[in-house]
């Protein structure tokens, strides 16, 4: 069971379906009412079914309880080298590092000044431990056919298991995400990754990122079956961020051998606000308030 998606929690009307858009159909809806302070909102309030009906701020605090709680428990029992504040230490290091492939390594240098695990061997374990708990839950890369030479990168991406989790982590607060445009961006990808990891389960679909040695991405590929695919680009919104997202997305589709892959089903720009519309070459740009199964 996965936290609550938007429209789970009432607060995505689901007017947009993706089993829909995947088969081909209309991106057309009225426009969303939330705007980007709603957002934060919910970023931070997250979707524990206890807690959607929270103030933001207060659900932060009880998620903070739920990490240090997480941190205290030995997930594989009676190792003697478990610590929980290196634990807690690393779970601010993956909030940091949200959404990325960071290496081992990485995640070890973001620890070293609040007494996070010093080596790579720890960390790898402490992350299996995470994972089992499920509160860190891997991205797999979509490995596909490329008309370049550019290879495709094939390390997971890990996501916490709700944004939340990561806001919790970060202490970030609604307010403060307001003023952490960046940081709001990496929460707000978390949480269309969250929800679209349920969309995708209803349509029997499974979820990927695609990344190649240019660096040219999709931040999630949904699959169903050998020739069937989208890519989704996500965005806080705005019109040049929205452009700039579709144009990579053109650039996804040249790059992969239709030939092998099959021509995708959809490309979609899922937004945190903004209008739902289609691009003159069927490009759909949905906000997540829109969006449901």
């Amino acid at each position: 069971m996965r936290p609550m998606s938007l429209f789970e929690s009432g607060d995505s009307t689901g007017h947009i379906s993706l089993n829909d858009l995947l088969d081909g159909g209309p991106c057309s809806a009225d426009p969303p009412e939330p705007d980007l302070d709603r957002i934060t909102e919910l970023v931070c309030r997250g979707g524990f079914p206890r807690f959607t009906t929270m103030d933001p701020v207060d659900a932060g605090d009880r998620m903070r309880d739920y990490l240090q709680d997480i941190a205290m428990l030995d997930v594989k029992g009676g190792e003697a080298s478990h610590d929980p504040l290196k634990m807690l230490a690393l779970i601010t290091s993956l909030a940091r590092n949200e959404g990325t492939s960071a290496s081992a390594r990485t995640l070890t240098a973001g620890t070293v000044e609040t007494g996070g695990p010093n080596d790579r061997g720890t960390v790898r374990r402490y992350l299996d431990r995470l994972v089992e708990a499920f509160v860190i839950e891997p991205l797999p890369a979509w490995s596909t056919h490329l008309r370049s030479s550019a290879t495709l990168r094939s390390t997971p991406k890990r996501y916490f298991a709700d944004p939340a989790l990561a806001a919790a982590a970060l202490r970030a607060t609604p307010a403060g995400l307001r003023a952490d445009l960046p940081t709001l961006g990496l929460l707000f990808e978390s949480l269309a990754v969250r929800d679209l990891r349920v969309y995708a389960q209803s349509a029997r679909a499974d979820i990927r990122y695609y990344l190649d040695s240019n660096n040219l991405e999709a931040d999630t590929v949904l699959t169903r079956g050998s020739g069937d695919w989208a890519a989704v680009e996500i965005k806080l919104g705005g019109s040049g961020a929205v452009t700039s997202a579709v144009e990579s997305l053109r650039r996804v589709r040249d790059k992969v051998d239709a030939r092998q892959a099959g021509e995708p089903s959809r490309l979609i720009v899922l937004t945190a606000v903004g209008p739902a519309f289609e691009t003159a070459d069927d490009i759909a740009v949905v906000p997540v308030t829109l969006l449901g199964p």
